[in-house]
Formats: C-alpha cells, sequence, structure tokens
C-alpha cells in the first residue's frame, strides 16, 4: 500500500507524455561505454561488481549489474536491475536524470563526435527494447514493456482484489471464532455439570461409608450383648445344678437313680462349660477379627475414596481434552493446518490412554466394592454360627 501511494505522488509529478511512455519492466538502466581491455584478442572487464558498488554509492540503489557479452568479449555495455515497486522506478529515473545532468544521457552519447571515456547511461525504453543489439535482446529476454498508467491500473486492480479477498479472510474467521465461543461455552456448561455431579457421588459415597460403619458397630454390640446374656443364663444354670447337686448329695442313700441323673447333668455342666469356653474364645477371635475387618474396611475406605477421586479427576480431564478436540478441529475444518493437526493427533492419542485409565479404574473400583460386600457377608455368617452356637448350648 505504501508502494501504491507512491506511485500515486509520482503521478501527480509526471508529464502526461511520461505517464503513457513505454518502459522496460522490471524497471532497467543502461550503461555505455564501459572501458574495456583487449586480452588475447578478446575485450575484458570485472563481471559488474564494481560498477554495481559505484552506483549504489550514488544512492540509486542498484539490484543486480549484468554485463552485456558477444563474440568479441565485453560489449562495453551493461544492464542495471533496480527494484520492482515505484521507489524503484524512482532511483531508475535520478538515475538518467544524473547522467543528463552531466551531459551524457542517451541522447548525448549519439550525439557526441568523440566520446571518451565517460560513463553514459539512462533507464531503458521501448525503442532500447526493439532494438536489434545486444541491449534489445537481453530486454527483450528479461523483461516487458509497460506505461506508468497500466502499471497504476494493474496495482489498483491487485490493492482491490487484495483488500477483497483480506475482507472475506476476516469474516470466515470472525464467524470460525464465533464457533469456537459456542463450543467453548457448551464445553465450560459441561465441566460445570460434571463437577456437580462429582459433588453429588462424592455426598452419596461419603453417606454409604458412614452407614457401613454404623451397621458393624451395631452388629458387633448386638452380639456383645447377646454373649453377655448367655454367659449370665449359663452361670445361673451352673448355680441351680450346683443347688442341685448338694439336695442330690443328702438323698443319695435314698435313691441311686437320682445320683445318677445328677452325675451325668454335672457332667452336661461341664460340657457346657467347656462349650462356653470354646464360644468366649470364639467370640474373642470374633472380635479380634471385627476389630482388623474394621481397620481392612478404613484402609479400603480411604482407598477407594482416593480412586473415586482419581476417576472423577480423570473424567474431568477427559471431558476438557474432548472439548479441546473438538475446539481444534474446528479450528482446522479445512485440514490446512499441520501444525494444528499434529495437536489434534497428540491429544486423541492422550485421549484415548486416559480413556482406558479411567476403564482401569472403574474395574478397580467395582472389585473393591465387590470384596467390601464379601467381607460383610463373611461377619453376617460368623454372628449366625455365634448364635447358633448359643441356642445349642440352651437347649
Amino acid at each position: 500500500m505504501e508502494g501504491h501511494q507512491n506511485g500515486n505522488n509520482r503521478l501527480l509529478n509526471s508529464s502526461t507524455s511520461e505517464v503513457t511512455e513505454l518502459f522496460v519492466w522490471p524497471w532497467m538502466g543502461i550503461v555505455a561505454n564501459i572501458p574495456v581491455e583487449e586480452k588475447d584478442g578478446r575485450y575484458v572487464r570485472d563481471g559488474g561488481s564494481m560498477l554495481k558498488h559505484d552506483l549504489a554509492a550514488q544512492g540509486f540503489k542498484p539490484v543486480r549489474v549484468h554485463p552485456l557479452w558477444n563474440y568479441k568479449g565485453h560489449s562495453g555495455f551493461a544492464v542495471v536491475e533496480f527494484d520492482r515497486d515505484w521507489l524503484g522506478f524512482t532511483n531508475g529515473m535520478k538515475f538518467e536524470k544524473c547522467f543528463e545532468a552531466n551531459h551524457r544521457g542517451k541522447k548525448d552519447l549519439y550525439a557526441a563526435k568523440q566520446i571518451g571515456d565517460e560513463l553514459y547511461g539512462w533507464i531503458a525504453r521501448d525503442d532500447d527494447f526493439h532494438s536489434e543489439s545486444i541491449i534489445g535482446e537481453h530486454l527483450r529476454r528479461s523483461g516487458d514493456l509497460k506505461t506508468i498508467s497500466g502499471l497504476e491500473a494493474e496495482y489498483e486492480w491487485k490493492t482491490t482484489r487484495l483488500v477483497a479477498n483480506l475482507s472475506n479472510a476476516i469474516e470466515v474467521k470472525n464467524m470460525r471464532l464465533k464457533e469456537i465461543e459456542c463450543k467453548y461455552n457448551e464445553t465450560s456448561i459441561s465441566v460445570s455439570n460434571l463437577m456437580a455431579q462429582k459433588e453429588v457421588m462424592h455426598r452419596t459415597f461419603n453417606e454409604e461409608i458412614m452407614k457401613i460403619q454404623q451397621n458393624g458397630r451395631s452388629q458387633l454390640e448386638k452380639i456383645l450383648k447377646e454373649h453377655e446374656k448367655i454367659r449370665l443364663e449359663l452361670e445361673s444354670q451352673s448355680k441351680e445344678l450346683e443347688k442341685r447337686e448338694k439336695e442330690l448329695q443328702k438323698q443319695e442313700a435314698r435313691n441311686e437313680n437320682e445320683s445318677t441323673k445328677l452325675f451325668t447333668e454335672k457332667k452336661m455342666n461341664e460340657h457346657a462349660t467347656l462349650e462356653q469356653k470354646k464360644a468366649d474364645e470364639n467370640l474373642r477371635r470374633l472380635s479380634e477379627n471385627q476389630k482388623k475387618e474394621k481397620e481392612k474396611l478404613h484402609r479400603r475406605i480411604i482407598e477407594l475414596q482416593k480412586k473415586l477421586d482419581a476417576k472423577q479427576a480423570l473424567e474431568l480431564e477427559v471431558q476438557c481434552m474432548r472439548g479441546a478436540l473438538q475446539v481444534l478441529r474446528h479450528m482446522n475444518v479445512d485440514g490446512g493446518n499441520s501444525e494444528l493437526k499434529n495437536k489434534m493427533d497428540a491429544i486423541q492419542q492422550d485421549l484415548r490412554e486416559k480413556e482406558q485409565d479411567l476403564d482401569d479404574l472403574e474395574s478397580l473400583n467395582q472389585a473393591l466394592i465387590v470384596k467390601e460386600r464379601k467381607s460383610n457377608d463373611e461377619l453376617q455368617e460368623a454372628r449366625k454360627e455365634l448364635i447358633n452356637v448359643s441356642g445349642v448350648l440352651f437347649s
């Protein structure tokens, strides 16, 4: 756009003939009467770097210098290329005006009777382009003829097209940005819902754990009460038997059968006492096992809590990765951005790994729950067995 504005300024300062005049484009200047030396039957000269340096020192800013060669060697001519923009045209005209000011322009060259060893220069136009000389051959091979007004119109058309393309691109980007914002809002809502679900699950889990602990304590207290009741009943029976034993001892002389019956009941009482001791030992072991099971249950609860937190964190991470993947897919709809595609592939691979970890955590969680239920069932079976033993002792 800056070059285009410079072109407008240049047109305003140019004459009508200059605007419609045909120039060689890219802008090229011609340097003539370059000193050469004859060596081994050919004219020789440096490759043009020295001439480029001299022209650059004068402020003409040449891009490159092409010495022109023919079958005799160096022709004494060189073509100077300038930048393709309006600044290059300005430098080319300064180049020509400088030579004309020193009476070493194109007209001065062809009007001079003796040209001496001074350099002559001018900017290439249509007559140079169409000439049959080595200069014309090079210009036709390297450039084309254009008017300033034609170039101005071409730049104007390119600028208009560029503005239109940029406007369309901005509109497309804005539409995609709105789509991404919608997806982001959807993802934010989904994450908020997931966090709410996590809170509900966490609260429900804690309530279930508290119920399990309360049930365990209630069952143990009930077992201890039943055991105490059985112990008291056995002591009462033992006292009653002792009393009856004393009475039978008094009646032993009168009734041998009664003595035998008393002896039998005593043996049965001893057996019941022995069974009670075994029951006491079983109760002690059951209490120890209950205590160990409670400790193990507490460790399992902590482990299950950690696994649940890890699972919920992993579910949240998976949800966020899915949202990021959707956003990247919308940002790379046309598939032209390889960096976004590589990033999408990396996120997709990571997502599959996280989903596999989530499945593993779910399996481990189910295994812990099954193990917990099995332990609780074993405790219930032990309680029933103790109650059955007590029933046998009293029967």
